[in-house]
C-alpha cells in the first residue's frame, strides 16, 4: 500500500485528480462537439446553456493563436505552465493544496491537449443572466476554479486551524 504522505501517495494523488479532471473535461468537450452546433443555444439551466464556440486565445480569448507560430508558442507557455502547477501539487505540504494544484493542473491539461488536437478549445457552458450573456467555458475552466478555490480555502486561517503567528505551519 501506498503512503499518502510519501512521494508515491502524493504521485498518486495528484495524478488520479488530474488525469479525472482532464479525461472528464475531454470527454465531455467530445459530446458537445457530437451533439450541438456551432453558435446554437440550447436552454439547460435558468443561468447556463449550452453553445458550442471555440476559443483561439487562452482565458476570455486573450492572445488568440489564428497562425502556426502563435499557436506553438501558446501550446509552449500552457504547457510548460501546466508542468509547474503539476510539480507544485507534488510538492504541495498539505492534502487540500495538494488537490487544488492537481484540479488546476488537470483543468489545463484538459485544455492544452483540447487546443493540441484541433488548435482551439472547445467551449460549450454559456453563463447568463437573464438576456445578458457572461461567457463560454467547458469543464476544464470549472475544474481550475474549484482548484483556485481550495487553494483560498487552505489558506484561510479558519480552514488551517488557529495558529500563532511564528508558529510552524503542520
Amino acid at each position: 500500500m501506498i503512503s499518502k504522505s510519501g512521494w508515491g501517495g502524493r504521485a498518486a494523488i495528484v495524478a488520479g485528480v488530474a488525469v479525472a479532471a482532464a479525461a472528464i473535461d475531454l470527454g465531455a468537450k467530445a459530446a458537445a462537439e457530437a451533439w450541438l452546433e456551432e453558435g446554437a443555444v440550447r436552454g439547460a439551466l435558468p443561468f447556463i446553456d449550452l453553445s458550442l464556440s471555440f476559443n483561439h486565445g487562452i482565458s476570455f480569448s486573450l492572445f488568440p493563436a489564428h497562425d502556426p507560430s502563435s499557436l506553438a508558442l501558446l501550446l509552449a507557455i500552457q504547457g510548460t505552465l501546466t508542468c509547474l502547477v503539476a510539480g507544485w501539487a507534488l510538492t504541495a505540504s498539505g492534502g487540500l493544496e495538494r488537490i487544488g494544484l492537481a484540479a488546476i493542473a488537470g483543468g489545463a491539461a484538459g485544455n492544452f491537449v483540447d487546443r493540441l488536437m484541433d488548435g482551439v478549445v472547445t467551449d460549450y457552458l454559456d453563463l447568463h443572466t437573464g438576456s445578458i450573456r457572461w461567457f463560454t467555458f467547458n469543464l476544464a475552466d470549472v475544474w481550475i476554479s474549484t482548484g483556485v478555490v481550495l487553494l483560498l480555502l487552505d489558506g484561510l486561517p479558519l480552514w488551517r486551524g488557529h495558529r500563532r503567528v511564528g508558529e510552524p505551519i503542520p
